[in-house]
């Protein structure tokens, strides 16, 4: 039974392996394609980025998330 465990288990790394493999091999075959624009204003980039800053500073920390 344990051996039908690894095999199955061995069989579902391989299919996970080839789909990245696939999805690499997709990726880099399609090339230099034309970005999107960024329609987002800079003043809320910068506040995002800010705010994900401080988001992990206090998880790092144990301010947030703390028991």
């Amino acid at each position: 039974m344990v051996r039908l465990i690894l095999v199955v288990a061995f069989i579902a790394v391989l299919a996970i392996a080839f789909t990245a493999v696939l999805g690499t091999m997709q990726a880099v075959g399609r090339g230099a394609t034309a970005k999107d624009e960024d329609t987002m204003p800079q003043t809320f980039k910068r506040i995002a980025y800010f705010a994900l800053v401080l988001l992990l500073l206090g998880l790092s920390l144990g301010w947030l998330g703390a028991a």
